[in-house]
């Protein structure tokens, strides 16, 4: 159902596919009046946003072990999928980089069956967003109080050159 999401859905390196595939499920389950599913959804790309990739919470079924850890920096496939490349010396086509994204994927849904876990049993606060310095920077020109042309919350930096240097 969700094969589409492979390698930032479609191999074009945008959103990370376990970040979407969980959402679809966050949905399906928290969806209310209150709008925690999208509360949830947004904690859940911060998580995975601020989050060492890959674990070793899975090693015990996994090819490779105790992998190189980097952070993912951003929720898009392209960024955090390059730079644990990078740092690990390894490429797209090679198999340490897919069980990296394997493992990936499986923290991923961990987190959310975490998260899920504590909405349904009444437990779930939402985690207010945690922007860097450089992203309020950028908003302070860039959003809804400035110019208004941007909306994300993810960092700035990640991409783009950093203005206040």
């Amino acid at each position: 159902m969700f094969h589409h999401a492979a390698g930032g859905y479609a191999q074009q390196g945008t959103l990370c596919g376990s970040i979407g595939s969980c959402a679809a499920i966050i949905n399906l389950v928290a969806m209310d009046k209150d709008n925690t599913h999208m509360k949830l959804v947004g904690d859940l790309i911060s998580w995975y946003s601020q989050c060492s990739f890959p674990s070793q919470r899975f090693d015990s079924i996994a090819t490779y072990k105790k992998q190189i850890q980097t952070a993912a920096v951003s929720p898009l496939c392209h960024t955090s999928v390059s730079g644990w490349m990078m740092a690990a010396k390894s490429s797209y086509s090679a198999k340490d980089r897919k069980d990296r994204c394997a493992k990936v994927a499986a923290d991923t849904v961990y987190q959310t069956v975490v998260m899920l876990n504590e909405y349904t049993e009444g437990k779930y606060k939402p985690l207010a967003a945690k922007l860097s310095k450089e992203t309020e920077n950028c908003l302070s020109c860039h959003g809804t109080k400035a110019a208004d042309n941007q909306k994300g919350q993810m960092n700035c930096v990640s991409c783009h050159d950093d203005h206040t240097k």
